[in-house]
């Protein structure tokens, strides 16, 4: 029979056991991560905190004539459509990776939306000097190209691509796919022609460059598109995810109130021959406590405008971008370029789901807690700071690309840049306990491991981790004075250990992790 163990760092005051003891959860070699109860039974004198991107600065801004809205080159303000079309909308959909096969940095992104433009590419070696390869066919931009034109019906006749552009762009590299295979590269977008048209296309590529349409350029989706498509491979059920926007009141502008729609592939992943077999698994819009309307009507000024949805350590994390809407469009010539504003303005909130379809904003998208919050004043950055299609893990930091503008929605005209932000490991949510001590006690779980690892910041304090059966009694070799007191460590992957035994020792049996904690934050743990 096996016996019944409990990993802890903290002292628990136990009352009944018979109401005490949590249902045992799998936990395997998976890396566990505090956003969200998954793990945590109980909590004495520790919060849950939502860790904040260090900025690094602005990577990338529009020179070639096929960045700018006019096609000629030159200084700012050169960002945004607003209502009308200004110069450019340069980045305004973007998608970062680290593309292995290359060991490179590799970027696609929104170049404008004049005629002729879409998706052009950029590429880096070490992620902060990039440069845009003139990879199209007639070596003029870097736009990618396409196998085929792009069939529009528009008044009844047919449209080339050339003739309208791409806009609500994400590029994935396909994680189920091994480099060099045609589908590797998947891109979903809509056509810009004046929302006439504001339905999902998929495309394919084996090198990210040269692409092909699936379902022959025709939707794949019906209303709405125009804002971020997002094609996902889904780890945990093995199926693609398709994400865009839902119509929830017609007719956009002042009016319009934004929502997310998302789907799953019904036809066993095959889009090559199934491109339209897209099952809608949710629709919704942010239910924000703060119920504030747009003036003159009974429309939310907090909604989602994009949604761009990035899996990590058995987490999706959706990076869920918040427009302060407002219906006060900013008159050509009154731009202010260095007051901060309130309303009008983006930014972008970290929301956890275990299930890819419903997601948690109570922790940072609610209280307003950004992953990279608006600049002061004067600032680049002072009135969007939107997000990348895809977080990069780089280094054993996150790489967190994001958009940036001077001006607000509706302001016709700003600046577009693309900056950097990184952040520490694992930080985007993390326990934290203060002068006064506190514990963490997981819920039980099997030991499939050797070694616990934990990613862990106490350099200014103190943690101890002690090993409970499954009704949380402490273990003797295990607990108390034979748990090792760790002080002022800071580590990603410390392997805390014991005076008289081993956690190999326990593998098999059924435990629970407590950790006691005092001026210490706590990123995550594994076993291994």
């Amino acid at each position: 029979m096996k016996s019944i163990l409990t990993l802890s760092v903290a002292f628990v005051v136990l009352g009944d056991l018979s109401e005490c003891c949590a249902e045992q959860i799998s936990v395997g070699q998976q890396k566990q991560l505090f956003a969200d109860d998954f793990i945590i039974d109980s909590l004495t004198n520790v919060t849950r905190k939502v860790g904040q991107a260090t900025k690094h600065g602005v990577l990338l801004e529009p020179t070639l004539p096929t960045d700018f809205q006019t096609g000629k080159v030159h200084d700012g303000p050169d960002g945004g459509s607003g209502y009308e079309f200004g110069e450019s909308c340069f980045g305004w959909f973007f998608s970062p990776h680290w593309d292995e096969s290359k060991q490179m940095f590799r970027l696609w992104y929104m170049s404008s939306k004049r005629p002729g433009s879409g998706v052009a590419y950029a590429e880096s070696k070490n992620g902060l000097n990039w440069t845009k390869p003139l990879v199209a066919k007639d070596g003029k931009s870097n736009l990618i190209n396409w196998d085929a034109p792009l069939p529009i019906l528009r008044h009844g006749k047919s449209m080339d691509l050339l003739d309208i552009g791409l806009d609500g762009i994400t590029v994935t590299i396909d994680p189920s796919l091994p480099f060099g295979h045609a589908e590797k590269y998947k891109i979903a977008f809509y056509p810009n022609m004046g929302g006439q048209d504001a339905r999902t296309r998929l495309g394919y590529s084996a090198d990210g460059i040269n692409w092909s349409f699936y379902n022959k350029g025709m939707p794949v989706t019906g209303r709405a598109a125009d804002t971020n498509n997002q094609i996902h491979w889904n780890p945990l059920t093995k199926k693609y995810l398709l994400h865009c926007r839902q119509d929830f009141a017609a007719g956009g502008g002042v009016g319009e109130l934004r929502g997310v729609r998302i789907m799953e592939h019904a036809k066993g992943n095959d889009l090559m021959n199934h491109p339209t077999a897209w099952k809608t698994l949710r629709t919704f819009v942010l239910d924000d406590p703060d119920k504030s309307q747009i003036s003159g009507t009974n429309i939310p000024v907090y909604q989602i405008h994009t949604f761009p949805m990035w899996y990590y350590e058995g987490i999706w994390f959706a990076l869920t971008d918040v427009l302060a809407a407002t219906n006060r469009p900013v008159p050509e010539g009154q731009q202010d370029f260095f007051k901060r504003h309130e309303r009008g303005v983006w930014e972008f909130y970290m929301s956890p789901s275990r299930d890819a379809i419903h997601y948690d904003f109570s922790v940072a998208t609610y209280p307003r807690k950004p992953l990279i919050p608006r600049g002061p004043d004067g600032s680049f950055d002072k009135d969007c700071a939107r997000p990348p299609s895809n977080i990069i893990t780089h280094n054993d930091e996150h790489w967190v690309y994001y958009l940036a503008t001077n001006e607000r929605w509706g302001a016709r005209k700003w600046d577009a840049r693309l900056a950097l932000a990184k952040l520490r490991l694992d930080g985007f949510f993390y326990l934290q306990a203060g002068g006064q001590a506190g514990t963490v006690e997981t819920k039980p779980f099997e030991i499939e491991g050797d070694t616990l690892e934990l990613n862990i910041d106490a350099h200014r304090g103190s943690f101890k981790v002690e090993i409970l059966d499954e009704t949380g009694q402490a273990l003797p070799a295990f607990s108390g004075a034979n748990a090792k007191l760790y002080r002022g460590h800071d580590r990603l992957r410390l392997q805390p250990g014991w005076k008289q035994s081993s956690l190999g020792s326990l593998k098999g049996q059924t435990v629970r992790l407590r950790f006691k904690l005092q001026n210490t934050k706590l990123y995550a743990f594994q076993i291994r």
